[in-house]
């Protein structure tokens, strides 16, 4: 039985006295918290995200509007840097709000993470967060999941209502697709953060905002700029300022408190990095010749020095990589911030010095969209400065791939805030619609109701089943919708929920299906670059006309309707087997329109 219970109103004085609470115990707790979480980053990164976790847990009281009425269960996917602060943001903040929060601990962080919990006593102050032990696919399919409404005896209450997911705008698009339109998705993606050096700027602080900006977790942080734009009349100066100060940098274990720079979270990472150094090595500064310790994971720190009319970088490097370019004038700079590469990921720009083409950012119209505003574009100070990004603020850019919304088919493109964006598009609209929100709670109500009351039947009848005893027959259509409904994937899921259905999870093949293509028909070939014609067309018509067009591809006008039907289905079983090398898959219109087409097309290039 869930300890909360949905749509329930939220008492805050009771949140905020629990949240107290649970501040003491950090205090309390402080060193031996430091000393574990120096296992895994530098003491610089300990401390910053010890303070911003305090700053957002007694500040509470600023987003007090948002903690109005708990929602279903959130899923989040927590990234793999500053453990504790984002434990925070996106698991404890959420449960809060709240019936549960499920994660699993990243990969990285499995050898000191539970020593986290046990050491704040989490589980006491937040009873409803939930830390799966499954594998990565078991627990998507299980969050991924849809329950039966016993009103209607169909599929379509979500197990999930809010997903909140940290890493890279690819990874964001694949992973959306695999829950129901109606889930809240809440993405923290990679953004650009170019830090500009105007003509006019003061050199020392600019050159200790590029570090603390670039060196923060070695790189692997949302905020670290993948360029860093300096005006030549002060490149010179600023590079050899920028030199001495690496020189200083200490690099080593992080139980040193001194060690700024220490080992990558991924080792394999250093495969990506190195591909990066060896493309750029002709603009490498002689005086970093970027080594890599492979036994400790650490690469020293970097500068590449590569002019920005050369072409400026738009890849995130998440590795101690500092990528500097000169610039001459504002025609250069339109180059980059205008090319498409740049909006997609846009998210802070911080300037040191007066340029006005960059103050301007943020009231310019790209593509017939603002990709800033006057709180992405930061003048004289930077992100990391104390009382710039705080928890209980709006947190990321406008560009889709840096932070986003996503909910009924709709991506939006903006800062996120979890707290902020549950209330205003799960609680907020149906406290407008007063009579929506009774049926709504009534529905859920009756669903956890029927589905909990009957745990113990089913545990029962999977029992039977593993004794090898026959099932007893339904006695009505809806335990039979509840029993009988794709029987091999019943689950029950920790005592609170009974898992009945699930999203199946399809991997696109990571190379040609050579063995169907050789067998294609010269017919079946042009119906695939038929599709591939609307594939890169796809962005300039809606969903419901992308479907339309592509369940016209195999269609004849002369045949009958149930010929045509037979011939789309022929087609469909064909993409299937190209892009996953099964007979079946995920409903096609929906995915073939939402995914990436970079991957698809090459399958499909035949």
């Amino acid at each position: 039985m869930s300890l909360y219970k949905k749509y329930t109103p939220i008492d805050f004085s009771e949140t905020e006295e629990r949240v107290n609470r649970f501040v003491l115990e950090i205090e309390k707790n402080k060193e031996k918290l430091i000393d574990i979480l120096l296992e895994y980053e530098s003491f610089e990164v300990v401390n910053d995200e010890i303070n911003r976790t305090l700053d957002l847990l007694t500040s509470l009281a600023e987003n007090k509007e948002y903690f109005s009425h708990r929602v279903g269960a959130v899923t989040s996917f927590m990234p793999r840097n500053q453990p504790l602060y984002a434990l925070s943001c996106f698991v404890l903040v959420p449960s809060l709000m709240a019936q549960e929060v499920y994660f699993r601990i990243p990969a990285a962080m499995k050898f000191f993470f539970s020593k986290v919990i046990k050491l704040l006593d989490v589980h006491n102050y937040f009873p409803n967060i939930v830390i799966s032990e499954k594998e990565r696919f078991e627990f998507l399919k299980e969050r991924t999941a849809l329950l039966i409404n016993p009103s209607n005896h169909e599929e379509n209450v979500p197990v999930t209502d809010v997903v909140i997911f940290t890493g890279t705008s690819k990874h964001a698009d694949q992973l959306r697709m695999l829950f129901p339109k109606r889930t809240l998705f809440i993405t923290n993606g990679s953004g650009h953060n170019p830090l500009i050096v105007a003509r006019n700027a003061n050199l020392e602080k600019a050159t200790e905002a590029t570090l603390s900006l670039t060196l923060y977790n070695q790189g692997q942080d949302c905020a670290a700029p993948n360029t860093i734009i300096v005006h030549d009349d002060v490149h010179e100066d600023f590079l050899s300022l920028l030199i001495q100060k690496i020189k200083k940098v200490k690099i080593g274990a992080y139980v040193d408190r001194d060690c700024r720079v220490g080992p990558i979270s991924n080792a394999m990472d250093l495969v990506r990095v190195k591909e990066f150094l060896v493309t750029n090595r002709e603009y490498m500064h002689p005086a970093t010749p970027g080594i890599i310790n492979t036994f400790n994971v650490t690469l020293e720190p970097v500068v590449i020095a590569k002019p920005l009319k050369e072409g400026g970088n738009y890849d995130e490097i998440f590795a101690p990589v500092i990528f500097v370019q000169k610039f001459s004038g504002d025609e250069e700079l339109k180059k980059y911030f205008e090319d498409k590469k740049y909006s997609a990921n846009a998210m802070y720009v911080t300037l040191y010095g007066d340029n006005k083409y960059i103050l301007d950012l943020k009231d310019m119209i790209f593509d017939g969209r603002k990709i800033h505003d006057k709180y992405s574009v930061l003048q004289n100070i930077h992100l990391h400065e104390p009382g710039i990004e705080r928890g209980t603020q709006p947190y990321g850019g406008r560009g889709i791939g840096a932070s986003s919304i996503g909910i009924n088919g709709k991506l939006i493109g903006k800062a996120t805030l979890p707290q902020r964006d549950i209330f205003e598009w799960l609680v907020l609209p149906l406290i407008k619609n007063q009579e929506e929100f009774e049926t709504q709670k009534a529905l859920t109500e009756c669903a956890t109701e029927v589905l909990e009351k009957d745990i113990q039947k089913l545990l029962k009848i999977k029992n039977n089943e593993l004794k090898g005893e026959e099932n007893p027959a339904p006695t009505n259509t809806q335990d039979s919708e509840i029993f009988y409904f794709d029987r091999n994937l019943l689950e029950e899921n920790t005592g609170r929920y009974i898992q009945v259905g699930t999203t199946l999870l399809y991997s696109l093949l990571k190379k040609h299906n050579t063995k169907c293509i050789e067998l294609l028909s010269l017919q079946e070939i042009n119906l695939i670059k038929s599709l591939v014609l609307l594939m890169e067309s796809k962005q300039k018509m809606s969903e419901p006309e992308f479907k339309k067009k592509l369940y016209a591809i195999p269609k004849k006008s002369e045949i009958s309707d149930n010929e045509n039907k037979s011939r789309q289905k022929h087609f469909f079983t064909l993409i299937y087997k190209l892009l996953f090398g099964k007979t079946s898959g995920p409903r096609l219109n929906h995915f073939l329109y939402e995914v990436d087409n970079t991957e698809v097309l090459k399958l499909l290039d035949i």
